[in-house]
């Protein structure tokens, strides 16, 4: 088996250039006046796969995600968010009165799904202490879940318009309000301490029938927030409307799919790998649920067989990965790159991959015909990734691992072809070994 490799491997020779285009050499003849010759590959095998880990940090999240998605590719989605809210300040004036009580979510422009849906969001008051169940864990993630009363605070029924409204208001329960207000009046409520004891935050919450899942801002000065609404007379201004506003100190985004009557179906923990050829010759990656691809290379010391006796080295390895356009609920285009991660054979993050110069490596988004979508292709600089496999003094069993920019705060999705797939959407390694 691998003598037919080495043959392979030695078979693939072809033209190449150096410093003045014109002047063209032959694989075997000297290059660069020294005794080497280059060796171009293009038959690397790869062993690619799909693999889930076990989950993905979601608090600290700058955007807010909400909303269920029906997929029978790669499972139904739901994203619910947990927020915890303080206001700037616990002072409301003794002759205050109170109004009402809302959220208001604020678009950030984001969304995945059928917009032209009607979306039903229900709003739940959190009965948990605002912190991880499990005592061990200082963060939360897209698996993590607080308990909130079946009582609902407010809802709402809508079209999304993320590109042309700037928010939704959602109504919350009268009470609710009334007792907010009337506890920081009466200085019940003086601070975060005494403010969790009687308010620990919302659930919102989308109902199973959605279609979308929608972003909402965090940003400063368009916040998403609880408002809750008063009239002061002051005797200075005609205007008595007053307001103070709850803004978001804590979140996350609660994440889960469902991929029971999938191809995925079988992985069941963050160990397993299901091979390409298991799932129609393709990879799956999902920002949000922690679906990625995993490519491994396992015959790069191989390579060493096509070393002269005073040796070689890989001068380029190439990786082309070609998407599946109908992955992608809009242009492919939008995904621009792929985060590059180096794993272990149990899918253990080790590190994140980078070049030679300090830089990190990604799958960058190109094109050779920007009109016609299937042209697209992702292209990786995998050159330190080979090479440190090749001269390790160990039997490294490590796999590169690629996921989706903003894994936890988007729900966006993607299929990669495999190297048996057409030869048009073929995935590949070209690779450059330079024989001393």
């Amino acid at each position: 088996m691998r003598n037919c490799f080495i043959l392979l491997l030695l078979s693939f020779t072809a033209l190449i250039s150096c410093g003045d285009d014109s002047k063209a050499y032959l694989v075997g003849e000297d290059f660069i006046n020294l005794d080497s010759k280059l060796v171009l590959i293009d038959t690397l095998t790869l062993q690619t796969s799909t693999i889930q880990l076990d989950s993905v940090v979601t608090s600290g999240a700058a955007r807010i995600l909400i909303g269920a998605i029906k997929d029978p590719v790669f499972g139904d989605l739901t994203s619910q968010s947990f927020l915890r809210l303080v206001p700037k300040d616990f002072f409301i004036d003794e002759k205050a009165i109170y109004d009402s009580i809302a959220l208001i979510l604020r678009y950030d422009r984001y969304y995945y799904g059928d917009t032209l849906q009607v979306q039903t969001y229900r709003i739940h008051e959190i009965t948990d202490k605002f912190e991880p169940k499990d005592k061990d864990q200082t963060q939360f993630y897209n698996t993590s879940t607080l308990n909130y009363n079946n009582e609902i605070l407010g809802e709402r029924s809508f079209k999304a318009y993320p590109n042309k409204k700037d928010s939704i208001n959602i109504t919350l329960k009268h009470s609710f309000g009334e007792n907010l207000f009337n506890n920081i009046q009466n200085k019940t409520i003086e601070n975060i301490d005494d403010l969790d004891k009687i308010f620990k935050g919302i659930a919102v919450v989308p109902d199973n029938n959605n279609n979308t899942v929608l972003g909402f801002n965090l940003n400063v000065a368009k916040s998403s927030v609880i408002r809750l609404y008063y009239t002061l007379d002051d005797g200075l201004n005609s205007d008595n409307d007053r307001y103070k506003d709850f803004d978001i100190f804590e979140l996350f985004n609660n994440i889960t799919s469902d991929k029971t009557t999938t191809l995925l179906n079988s992985i069941t923990d963050g160990e397993y790998i299901l091979p390409s050829d298991k799932a129609n010759n393709k990879m799956y990656i999902q920002s949000g649920t922690s679906l990625n691809m995993r490519i491994e290379v396992p015959y790069t010391r191989d390579l060493t067989s096509l070393e002269s006796k005073n040796g070689g080295t890989v001068i380029n390895a190439t990786l082309k990965m070609y998407p599946d356009p109908k992955s992608h609920n809009e242009n492919i285009s939008s995904i621009e790159s792929l985060n590059v991660f180096v794993i272990d054979n149990k899918n253990r993050l080790v590190k994140q991959l980078f070049d030679p110069s300090g830089n990190p490596v990604n799958a960058i988004l190109k094109s050779y015909n920007s009109e016609l979508n299937y042209d697209y292709y992702y292209s990786a600089d995998i050159t330190s990734f080979i090479n440190e496999i090749q001269t390790s003094p160990y039997l490294t069993k490590y796999a590169l691992l690629f996921q989706l920019p903003n894994n936890n705060q988007s729900v966006d999705k993607l299929l990669i072809y495999d190297s048996a797939s057409g030869k048009e959407t073929k995935m590949k390694i070209e690779l450059t070994y330079l024989l001393y």
